[in-house]
């Protein structure tokens, strides 16, 4: 299927395979090559995906233009926000700047400093170049403990 652009389409496109968000930069350069009358194997050679994924996001965007290269919600229980004091945003701050912390305790500072700015510990994740199941752990370690059942 053909995907023609629009200037406002084409611009948005373009923006977005600036952001820092690896997968909606991929999903608008997969768009702007299909838009250049591409075939899906050539547009997964290039982008660096399969020939799946590119039909998958060709179709989203043939049906629902913009709309349908947003992700789903996400499935599950939300996560509680994880609010730091001044005293603490100071610490973890201080801990993942200073070139003398060790390496460990600077990228669970930066962790956690990264979950308390919001988003999904998927998006942290990603920002920070770390597996989603590390970031899970160390900001379910630093959230304060949840009152137990039948407990005031």
């Amino acid at each position: 299927m053909e995907i023609t652009l629009s200037e406002a389409e084409r611009a948005e496109l373009v923006r977005r395979t600036e952001l820092p968000h690896r997968r909606s930069a991929e999903k608008a350069r997969i768009i702007l090559a299909c838009a250049d009358g591409m075939s899906n194997a050539a547009v997964a050679r290039v982008v660096g995906v399969q020939a799946r994924t590119v039909g998958k996001w060709r179709r989203a965007f043939a049906a629902e233009r913009m709309a349908g290269l947003e992700d789903a919600g996400w499935i599950g229980r939300p996560k509680a926000d994880l609010v730091l004091d001044d005293a603490e945003r100071r610490q973890l701050t201080q801990w993942a700047r200073q070139a003398k912390t060790a390496q460990f305790l600077a990228l669970r500072a930066k962790i956690v400093l990264r979950c308390a700015e919001g988003g999904t510990n998927q998006q942290a994740a990603a920002d920070l170049g770390i597996d989603r199941s590390t970031v899970d752990r160390w900001r379910a370690r630093f959230e304060p403990p949840r009152a137990v059942r039948g407990q005031a």
